[in-house]
């Protein structure tokens, strides 16, 4: 029995040296730093130091389990992958490029802009923002106050919104489960959670031109705000003006009757 126990003993320390020690790497000095390489566990940036706005360059070649801005720190991802990605406190995350191949989490009143890259599913929890004009991305959701501005890109996954959170959606010729809606808010049926909320579908075409095609859930007071591109909001305010142009003519005219006659009619 001693014999089998002192085996067992000795395979697990063998087993415990033959595996990499994962590293963990603090970027926490107000520097630049081009990371082209593969790092084995998490990367902090800035993590418990406020201040300090050190930046980390994301590039090709660079690989790691995890990547994760806090404080006033800035990540720019240009090029590698990532296992996850997370952006806390006042960070800001630029991503043009690369992969997250698991999930990109957004906290605090941290700052995410978005113009290309793949991203597997993102998150907008507390009153982080983000800002997304390209790329690839599936799931797209948002809690608490967060807010998500889409501009273009690509969303292959569902929509899912609750608290007070709004994702804002620029383009034109908009429509749920196939009726046209032009523009303006989607809300909540029951005020529940969302996943107890009925399934819907939007479609539309986003402001870069890309085609919206997802299912939606919203629950408690969140919203999605559909609002019109550039010429559409133009030709909408010129309207607004004729109408108000009219409306003081037609207001002009009555004061002219009133004056004449002493009575509106």
């Amino acid at each position: 029995m001693k014999g089998i126990k002192t085996i067992f003993i000795a395979a697990v320390v063998l087993l415990l040296c033959a595996c990499p020690a994962h590293a963990l790497i603090e970027f926490k000095d107000g520097l630049t730093h081009d990371i082209d390489y593969q790092i084995i566990d998490y990367v902090y940036v800035d993590s418990q130091t406020p201040y300090m706005y050190t930046t980390v360059n994301w590039l090709a070649g660079a690989h790691a389990r995890a990547l994760i801005g806090c404080e006033h720190s800035r990540i720019n991802i240009l090029g590698g992958s990532v296992g996850f990605l997370e952006s806390w406190d006042f960070s800001q995350v630029d991503i043009s490029g690369g992969s997250i191949e698991d999930r990109l989490d957004s906290w605090g009143s941290s700052q995410l802009n978005i113009s290309g890259g793949f991203i597997y599913g993102l998150v907008s929890w507390e009153s982080s923002h983000a800002d997304i004009s390209g790329g690839s991305i599936g799931d797209l959701v948002s809690s608490s106050s967060g807010q998500i501005n889409v501009f273009g890109g690509t969303i292959s996954g569902d929509l899912r919104l609750w608290g007070q959170s709004k994702i804002r959606i620029f383009g034109y010729d908009f429509a749920v489960d196939g009726q046209p809606l032009g523009y303006g808010e989607l809300t909540s049926i029951y005020g529940g959670l969302p996943d107890y909320e009925p399934l819907r579908h939007l479609t539309g075409t986003l402001l870069s031109g890309e085609l919206f095609d997802n299912d939606f859930y919203i629950g408690n007071d969140a919203r999605i705000v559909l609002i019109p591109e550039p010429t559409t909001l133009l030709l909408l305010g010129i309207g607004g003006l004729v109408l108000r142009k009219r409306r003081r003519s037609w207001h002009s005219m009555l004061d002219s009757r009133y004056l004449i006659s002493g009575s509106w009619f």
